[in-house]
């Protein structure tokens, strides 16, 4: 047995389809997600709201002038401020798009604000219509929260410094009861429900690991077909043999088996290294999830390779080739549309992620980056161990049935 182990490892790693797809086409494709992905997942800043003001003398009077200009002038700026001589050229910009709003401070005794803004000094805000130049993106809403909070965020700190001035003058000189009565400060606590930080195109990795799972099933099923008596000479030989079926079959599975994990290892060490997937400590289940993967993936071979018939090793490559890419389909490889219909399926048919041997495979690894309890993972090995037992002893069945009949 020790030989015949030996024997399938040396023959697999010589084989350049079983290098190719196991190891080096994971690598490939996860080398093209980083390229695809990376730039979705940077954390740069946040673009600056473009916004109009009216540099008039009531502008450079108003306190509001210092907050939009502080607020501008940040090392991370949240306002790009464009200064205009008045409302009218203000009002063309927003017509073309080139800014989100406008800021205009009236004169005393002109203003047009409503009461909470009827001091002098106080800003007003002139929004851009929905569906105007950049504004009919979805930053649409974004950008008028918040120029909508600053002006309200200054018209209530003088509203209240106004009402506390009347109600008790003498708290003005309190520097520390103004600050806590003018300060945003609240206790914040960060609480995480996930076991790592939620990272939504980490799903796409898992789904390649999945299918790179499934693509380890050629190798057993390449070798196990060469242990049929109508593979080749050397595969006569061998069932007319007095080695028993199963002491040829079993350490053939073992030798892919070790092949297929170690490629699945160095897959996902790449992918852990190019991607930036922290596991936060957990790599160590990462890699029996690799482990329990690589043996379903070596009971789908084994069982293709063990087929009856005189089918040649093309077509059960084809085979196990075709099986793959549709099975990742309904995992969501291919892109955000189909991991939609991963999910349709999922939320329709909940069995289908059981049943589907890429998307349990994908989710033995979602479930352990974002559980902070072990009972998912331990639910989808136990499947992945199971379903690759009754594999291979389907495959053990077939293989002890063909040993002469079709010499």
């Amino acid at each position: 047995m020790w030989t015949t182990f030996k024997a399938t490892v040396r023959t697999l790693l010589l084989t350049p389809s079983a290098v190719i797809w196991t190891l080096i086409f994971p690598i490939v494709l996860a080398t093209v997600f980083n390229f695809m992905f990376e730039p979705m997942r940077s954390t740069g800043s946040v673009e600056a709201v473009k916004v109009a003001v009216v540099a008039d003398d009531a502008w450079e009077d108003s306190p509001f002038s210092q907050i939009v200009d502080t607020l501008s002038e940040a090392d991370e700026p949240l306002l790009a401020v464009h200064p205009v001589a008045g409302e009218d050229e203000a009002r063309v910009l927003l017509a073309e798009g080139s800014v989100a709003g406008t800021y205009v401070v009236d004169a005393a005794g002109e203003s047009t604000a409503t009461p909470s803004a009827s001091a002098a000094g106080a800003p007003r805000i002139i929004l851009a219509p929905a569906g105007s130049g950049t504004s009919s993106d979805a930053s649409y809403d974004v950008n008028r929260a918040i120029l909508e909070s600053v002006a309200t965020s200054y018209l209530q700190r003088v509203a209240l410094i106004e009402d506390l001035s009347a109600h008790d003058p003498a708290a003005l000189s309190d520097p520390i009861a103004l600050e806590d009565a003018l300060g945003l400060g609240v206790s914040v606590r960060e609480v995480s429900f996930t076991h790592a930080q939620p990272d939504s195109m980490v799903r796409f990795y898992y789904a390649l690991l999945g299918m790179a799972s499934i693509f380890a099933a050629q190798l057993a099923g390449e070798s196990v077909w060469r242990l049929q008596p109508t593979s080749s000479a050397a595969g006569a030989r061998r069932a007319v043999s007095g080695t028993s079926r199963m002491r040829l079959l079993i350490p053939t599975i073992g030798a892919c088996w070790a092949v297929s994990t170690t490629f699945l290892v160095i897959a996902f060490g790449y992918i852990c290294l190019t991607a930036h997937i922290d596991f936060s400590g957990r790599e160590g289940l990462c890699l029996v999830g690799i482990a329990a993967s690589s043996l379903l993936s070596c009971g789908i071979g084994a069982l293709v390779g063990a087929l009856p018939g005189r089918m040649g090793s093309d077509s059960r490559r084809g085979i196990l080739t075709a099986l793959t890419c549709l099975l990742s389909l309904f995992a969501g490889l291919y892109g955000e549309p189909t991991m939609e219909l991963a999910d349709t399926v999922a939320h329709v048919f909940p069995a289908a992620t059981w049943l589907n041997p890429v998307c349990l495979i994908r989710d033995l690894f979602y479930t352990v980056y974002y559980y902070d309890t072990l009972v998912p993972f331990s639910l989808r090995l136990a499947a992945c161990a199971g379903i690759a037992a009754v594999l291979l002893a389907v495959s053990a069945a077939c293989m002890r049935r063909s040993a002469h009949e079709h010499l």
